[in-house]
């Protein structure tokens, strides 16, 4: 059956050929025992001599190229399979709307946060320029915000939360607002002990704190989670949805979190959430008894500590001028160093609850303070002057203008003003050189504490430190190149709650790809990972309708890496068979 190659004449031209021939053997008969055999010839015409030698010689050149997303979702997606996300969205989300599998609508959003952030009207456009379609087996042509949002609705229906307001009219005012979240939930805590087991997250540890984010709902209001209160980002004018967020202190990894009403106070959140918390962490944790968790000063309450007491231990701060005898202390008292601070301790009652309490002091922070407190003081003193030019006539007593700008600013306690001869005249008296001389007291200093009276100092002050951990994760949600989840664009709770768990279920991932890439010996933030990622894209080069060619674009040192690392290869063999 071997190929030849053979010239044939035709009207004066030379054209060759390809031939090969074989024998294949008919079925016996009952007449013929042994079957007779048929000679079967193929034949595939080459072309001339010239157009042969150009085939092998001339360079092929593509009629089209299409380039797609390839490296940052692929390793996103590996993340998710490798954590178990994807099966506990297959297991709790099943069936299918519109054709796509249930599950999928969760899962794309999820990664799509890290990725790009789109709307989801925009979600089949974005997911075209990617090699999802391929790998998860969807039609992109069926993701608009429509197919979302039913496709939400059968997991968290907004209908029968409804129907529960109107039996019961005083859920709109629970913290959670009535809201049947238990699918979310039991992916949450199954998700939890797989990320504790699997890689070994250390008890030791945790960080506790909550955050809001703003919203462009407007009436009429359908949400009750959104709500006007105090912003953390100054946008008190719109509507914030809450969030109370607990995480590991090594990786940041959230491990327990509850959407929340927008104007609830934090020391009432944690009232709220503090039981659930107990609960996941035990059931996330096998030994809990040396567990810490650190709580902000927003949380302190008498409820919450009994509601702790005998199931954590717990590490906080306290407002320094509601001990105003330890502002008096002298710094030469201070008995004790831990790196750039010094500190003292002592054993009081906080709340009824003996603990220890670490008063610290450092001389970079007062600096720091200080500066501040100066600079602020300038700039006051600059929106004075430029309300008094604005006046066409001198003013001959304190406009009410200047005295409102003064009480608004957190810098007007420590100035007085008069005027003289039409101009305003800074002044320090009596007054503003007390108030002066109390802020200055309290620069540098911060007073921590935990209950028991046997912790050491230097390991509360570490414990409390570690709490940026979960302030660089706020800014890891709201950050505009990753997650963003700021502005939440959705109005009703059923849709703000399935948005906030894919928020999370992105920060996780994202986390975890940090975990790895650092344990490899590569640490990189996570928009360095995307950047690097990103950079890889798939290329596929069309030359006619039966022939193309699909490749990865060239990586560098550091891509091949991150490339092992997230087991790449795998993902481009899938795409390969696909």
């Amino acid at each position: 059956m071997a190929w030849h190659i053979y010239p044939k004449e035709i009207n004066g031209h030379r054209y060759y050929y390809a031939q090969r021939s074989w024998r294949d053997k008919e079925p016996a008969t009952k007449r013929e025992k042994h079957g007779k055999s048929k000679v079967r010839t193929e034949t595939i015409y080459l072309g001339t001599a010239d157009s042969i030698v150009d085939k092998f010689t001339a360079t092929r050149k593509p009629v089209q190229a299409r380039c797609r997303e390839f490296g940052f979702v692929a390793a996103i997606y590996h993340t998710a399979i490798d954590i178990g996300l994807t099966e506990l969205l297959k297991a709790h989300i099943p069936g299918q709307r519109f054709g796509t599998p249930r599950w999928l609508y969760f899962l794309l959003p999820i990664i799509n946060r890290l990725q790009a952030a789109t709307s989801k009207e925009q979600m089949g456009k974005w997911a075209k320029g990617t090699v999802l379609p391929d790998l998860l087996d969807f039609e992109c042509a069926r993701l608009n915000s429509k197919t979302f949002w039913y496709a939400t609705d059968d997991v968290i229906s907004e209908g029968e939360l409804r129907e529960r307001r109107k039996q019961t009219p005083e859920l709109e005012d629970e913290l959670f607002v009535g809201l049947d979240d238990a699918v979310f939930v039991q992916i949450e805590n199954k998700l939890m002990q797989t990320l504790t087991q699997k890689f070994g997250l250390r008890a030791h540890t945790l960080l506790y704190d909550t955050t809001n984010f703003f919203t462009y709902i407007e009436e009429p209001v359908r949400a009750k989670l959104a709500n006007t209160g105090h912003n953390k980002d100054a946008r008190h004018h719109l509507r914030q949805v809450g969030l109370a967020l607990c995480v590991d202190k090594e990786w940041g990894i959230p491990l327990f979190y509850r959407l929340y009403r927008g104007n609830a106070q934090d020391a009432k959140t944690f009232a709220g959430v503090v039981g659930e918390l107990v609960t996941a962490i035990k059931s996330g944790f096998d030994d809990v008894d040396d567990l810490a968790l650190v709580l902000d000063k927003g949380n302190n309450s008498k409820t919450n500590f009994e509601a702790l007491r005998g199931h954590l231990q717990w590490i906080g701060s306290l407002v320094p001028t509601h001990h105003k005898d330890l502002l008096e202390l002298p710094l030469d008292q201070y008995e004790g160093t831990w790196t750039d601070c010094r500190y003292h301790r002592l054993v009081r009652s906080v709340m009824g609850i003996e603990c220890t309490l670490v008063l610290t002091y450092n001389e970079k922070l007062a600096r720091k303070q200080q500066h501040t407190l100066e600079n602020g003081i300038e700039k006051l003193k600059l929106q004075i002057q430029k309300k008094w030019a604005e006046y066409k006539k001198a003013p001959d007593k304190m406009p009410a203008g200047v005295m409102t700008l003064k009480k608004q600013s957190r810098y007007g306690c420590y100035l007085h003003i008069t005027i003289e001869q039409g101009q305003p005249v800074f002044q320090q008296t009596e007054q503003t050189r007390d108030a002066l001389a109390q802020k200055q007291k309290r620069m540098g200093k911060n007073l921590l504490f935990a209950n028991g009276p046997n912790a050491d100092a230097p390991w509360i002050i570490e414990q409390y430190r570690s709490k940026d951990r979960i302030e660089d994760g706020f800014k890891l949600l709201k950050q505009p190149e990753l997650i963003r989840w700021r502005p939440c664009r959705h109005w009703t709770d059923t849709k703000i709650r399935a948005f906030g768990f894919c928020c999370v279920m992105a920060m996780i991932l994202i986390r975890v790809m940090e975990r790895k890439v650092s344990i490899a010996g590569l640490p990189m933030s996570p928009a360095l990972i995307k950047e690097e990622l990103t950079d890889l894209k798939e290329v596929v080069m069309v030359y006619d309708d039966k022939h193309a060619e699909t490749q990865i674009t060239d990586r560098s040192a550091v891509q091949q890496r991150l490339w092992d690392i997230f087991g790449l290869s795998a993902i481009e063999e899938q795409l390969t068979r696909h």
